[in-house]
């Protein structure tokens, strides 16, 4: 019975597919009469080709490589005058991004947010398991463009890539700059101010060395809603990053990446009928190290990383200040990984690489780890104890070019660790080339996710409940399909995605009792699901200076267990987007614009567990060009003031700020 539900899903999902590929068919017809035209005038319309490295581990030109990969340009990430990670990354129709307690969960396509990987030049960062945490931690002053991988990508970086990776690459100090933006927002009753400050210095190229600097200052006001149900909570956060390079040759690059975190957050909220302050103290060191070779004959990287988060967790009555409870927790990831490039017989380009990875976990809510300790403050007793996890892996990837038309890219991870048994991780995609600008893609992946320290070992009380850890638990897997059909011609772009994805042995709280006054939940793998949907983009650059985007997401999202929609993936969303530029005026303007369509809420505050929510809401900014080196800046988000307390959906927001370039 399953099986004939999953394939009824199948068939209707891919009927989408099929229907929106018929609306394709002119376009791709188009191209393929284009390419029997005069040669000449169509060399013309073709772009500077934009060149990817997340998805092969190696500088491959997008429309080559057999997955779906979406770019964030640093010129984006400017007209939107985002600040924050999260600032650009919702404006990816694969994302949904939900917000609660004061925080943003995003899903890539349809799977939760610890199922996507984060990566900083490649390298992994350690902090909070799930994604929500860095959307808002991460900045981007210092970045030169976002990659999004979507689908498993275990084949190259194993666990923590079960839905897909987001890979953030920083800009190198090849070139001087000097560069200072300013920001305030707030909204529209005036409350839950924004302010941050954002630098970013290059020395260019002295000699063999290059050196940059950037920095960040951002302090949030809390925003909340007359029934004190708390949208935004009160934060500040600084951050300092500093990259160095020392070229031995023109092939070869020391790298030295260094960066610090420092946030403060507290929340008011009630437990029981006492109101309390909730107060967070993290802090992140990050610290790389590695040499890179890219000659015609060769490629290498090796490279050995720490990161070290601490986070301090206190809970004090609001009314008298004091301490109920605590917590501390320290994590620390020191890596060691290389992988090497090269092309072997005519047509095959090979990378084999390898990882190491430790990880130190220790705090008070680690309860069944060893080495257990106690500590005191302020008379309050908590106790904890450390654990650690060693993982190893090693990967294979060759690139085929078979014939002018034909790539194919088959990959293989073995990973291993001393807590779980080793896992394969295949993966092959096809690329085919029908004419020079039109091709189809399709690609098989095998994902998983190790569980995490908090699902092992954590034993977290709350209120009323207690969420317990269970060593005994399995990794995370799934299983995922995709073909597409994309291409362009002269100002037309276009791009359609089908995607299949089982997922098996999903880690869930089930309730396992009461303990006491408390129900007792405890991580367990018990649920199997099926997302499947349908991706298609359309972009037309009708002038140099005026461009218009669509993206449409067609998700269905089921648990198979109990044959129920997943909440929070809905089943439409849209987003459009136009961008114009005067530059004789040195004005730019851009209008976004997010729908989310059928998506189904679970409402803590409502009778009915489940509702259905439709909403649109747009995007507006403006800049202006006062001189060279200096412009203002203004936009709004949420320009028509959408609200809904139950999802919730935050009014307008207005902003404004400016940016100094030397």
């Amino acid at each position: 019975m399953k099986e004939f539900r999953v394939l009824s899903r199948m068939q209707h999902c891919f009927f989408h597919f099929l229907q929106y590929s018929l609306l394709f068919l002119p376009f791709c017809a188009a191209l393929i009469a284009g390419t029997a035209m005069n040669a000449a005038a169509e060399a013309d319309t073709v772009n500077a080709k934009e060149v990817v490295v997340t998805a092969t581990k190696t500088e491959a030109e997008l429309e080559d490589v057999p997955a779906t990969v979406d770019v964030i340009t640093r010129e984006e990430i400017r007209a939107k005058a985002a600040v924050k990670l999260k600032d650009i990354i919702r404006f990816d129709s694969s994302f949904n991004i939900v917000r609660s307690r004061g925080r943003d969960f995003p899903a890539l396509r349809g799977m939760d947010s610890r199922h996507t990987l984060i990566l900083v030049d490649g390298r992994r960062l350690t902090g909070e398991v799930d994604l929500d945490f860095e959307l808002d931690r991460l900045t981007l002053e210092n970045v030169e463009r976002i990659e999004v991988l979507k689908g498993p990508a275990s084949a190259l970086y194993g666990s923590d890539a079960l839905g897909g990776v987001i890979n953030i690459i920083t800009r190198t100090p090849d070139r001087p700059a000097l560069e200072l933006t300013p920001k305030y927002g707030v909204f529209e009753d005036g409350d839950g101010a924004h302010k941050s400050i954002t630098a970013y210095a290059s020395g260019g190229k002295i000699g063999r060395f290059g050196l940059s600097l950037s920095g960040s200052y951002l302090s949030f006001d809390p925003y909340a809603t007359e029934s004190k149900t708390y949208l935004q909570t009160e934060r500040d956060q600084a951050t300092a990053a500093m990259k160095v390079t020392y070229d031995f040759t023109r092939y070869t690059r020391l790298i030295l990446d260094g960066e610090y975190i420092k946030e403060d957050e507290e929340n008011v909220s009630l437990s029981g009928s006492t109101l309390v302050r909730d107060i967070n103290d993290n802090s992140r060191y990050n610290l790389s190290l590695g040499i890179s070779h890219k000659s015609p004959a060769l490629e290498y990287l090796l490279r050995t990383y720490l990161s070290y988060y601490d986070k301090d967790y206190e809970q004090r009555t609001e009314s008298t200040s004091t301490l109920r409870k605590f917590d501390v927790i320290k994590r620390v990831t020191p890596v060691a990984e290389g992988h090497v490039t090269k092309e072997i017989l005519k047509n095959h380009l090979v990378t084999f690489g390898g990882e190491y990875r430790h990880e130190i976990f220790d705090g008070t809510r680690v309860k069944t780890g060893d080495g257990t300790f106690t500590e005191v403050r302020e008379g309050v007793t908590s106790e904890g104890s450390e654990a650690k996890l060693n993982y190893w892996a090693a990967y294979l990837q060759d690139e085929i070019l078979i014939g002018d038309s034909l790539i194919v890219i088959p990959a293989v991870r073995y990973d291993d660790s001393d807590k779980f048994e080793n896992e394969i991780s295949p993966k092959v995609g096809v690329t085919y080339k029908i004419t020079p600008h039109l091709r189809v893609k399709a690609s098989y992946a095998h994902g998983f996710k190790s569980p995490t320290p908090r699902e092992l070992y954590y034993d977290m009380p709350q209120s009323s409940y207690i969420i317990r850890g269970n060593p005994s638990i399995k990794p995370e897997k799934s299983d995922s399909y995709e073909v597409s059909v994309e291409g362009e011609r002269g100002i037309f772009s276009g791009k359609i995605t089908y995607f299949y994805t089982d997922v098996k042995d999903l880690i869930e709280a089930v309730n396992a009792g009461k303990e006491g006054s408390y129900t007792v939940y405890v991580y367990q793998n018990v649920s199997e699901a099926t997302i499947q949907g349908v991706e298609a983009e359309v972009g037309l650059a009708l002038t140099r200076d005026l461009s218009l985007t669509g993206s449409y997401t067609y998700l269905d999202a089921m648990d198979d267990e109990n044959n129920q929609r997943l909440t929070m993936r809905p089943r439409h969303k849209i987003v459009t987007k136009a961008m114009y530029t005067n530059r004789p005026l040195g004005l730019r303007a851009n209008l976004w614009n997010e729908y989310i369509g059928s998506n189904l809420w679970q409402i803590a505050s409502s009778r009915a567990p489940e509702i259905v929510k439709d909403y649109s809401v747009w995007y507006v900014s403006l800049s202006k060009e006062i001189t060279r080196n200096f412009e203002l800046y203004a936009g709004v988000d949420n320009l028509f003031d959408e609200t809904d307390a139950d999802i919730p959906l935050i009014g307008s927001f207005y902003y404004g700020g400016v940016r100094m370039r030397f």
